[in-house]
């Protein structure tokens, strides 16, 4: 039931994206101002995303394919089957996209399991979903909890998904595949992986080895990102010296650290003065 439901839901974002007028009028207007383009969207809102930048891959085929085009999902659905998985892979579209998984989040792995037993248990947990990412407040009060309903569900999706490690890759044939780069991210750091078995082992192998459940880690994408762009931020700047504590400043500085700038000229010269000498050279 819940199932179908999401897929509804699916199904209704895919045919508002076929219906093409609006968005074809969006995607004319970037196309003529951009290099690149970037979709992003969390839970259910990184299918759309995934389903938005598909359809700008189909189109840039055979109308300007000098676009860059980058899809970042965090926390999302899985979205297609295996048709859908081989033809990304054949038509080389797999570094495209970045799907970001937290280290317990259930929503990236509830479809690898039949839903039907458990629907009713779901239900109360997309409500609070929904609700908390709309009105945090509003989502703790409205929806009630059930500690033991939310640690069944966990221990149902961890158990079909050892299921599916163990019989390996050639049992993933049901209605959901991944596709695309996986960056399963956590408090200590994160991995990339791009193999659908790999995929789905790391999705087990982490959902096993924390709590009996973590309903909270859907909503903890902001928190990852920050912190491992902290992470990032701080092993540059051990590497290349102090950047600057403006994180404008700072992109600055890695911006023209990766241009080839020598990192002694960087360092003995003030992000202003540099801003300055670009704009005097029209480089900007």
């Amino acid at each position: 039931m819940v199932e179908q439901i999401l897929l509804l839901i699916i199904c209704r974002i895919s045919r508002c994206l076929s219906s093409r007028i609006n968005m074809c009028m969006q995607m004319s207007t970037l196309m003529q101002t951009s290099q690149s383009i970037i979709f992003a969207g969390h839970s259910i809102g990184g299918t759309t995303a995934s389903l938005a930048a598909l359809w700008l891959l189909s189109y840039l085929q055979s109308n300007s394919p000098n676009l860059s085009v980058l899809c970042i999902t965090f926390g999302s659905p899985l979205l297609g089957n295996e048709t859908l998985s081989r033809a990304i892979l054949r038509e080389r579209w797999g570094g495209k996209f970045c799907h970001v998984v937290s280290k317990y989040d259930l929503m990236p792995r509830i479809l690898f399991a039949p839903l039907d037993p458990i629907a009713p248990l779901i239900k109360p947990l997309l409500q609070f979903w929904h609700l908390y990412m709309t009105s945090p407040h509003l989502g703790l009060l409205a929806v009630q909890r059930n500690d033991e309903y939310e640690a069944k569900i966990f221990q149902f999706v961890s158990v079909h998904l050892g299921r599916l490690v163990e019989a390996g890759e050639e049992a993933v044939t049901g209605v959901f595949r991944p596709f695309g780069n996986y960056f399963f991210c956590s408090e200590d750091g994160a991995i990339c992986v791009d193999n659908v078995e790999s995929v789905i082992k790391m999705m087990y192998l982490l959902l096993a080895t924390g709590p009996s459940y973590s309903i909270e880690d859907h909503l903890k994408y902001g928190d990852y990102v920050e912190r491992i762009s902290s992470q990032f931020l701080e092993r540059k700047s051990s590497m290349e010296g102090e950047l600057p504590e403006s994180s404008y400043e700072a992109g600055v500085v890695l911006a023209l650290q990766s241009s080839g700038i020598a990192s002694q000229v960087m360092l003995s010269i003030r992000i202003s003065g540099i801003l300055l000498a670009l704009f005097c050279y029209n480089i900007f």
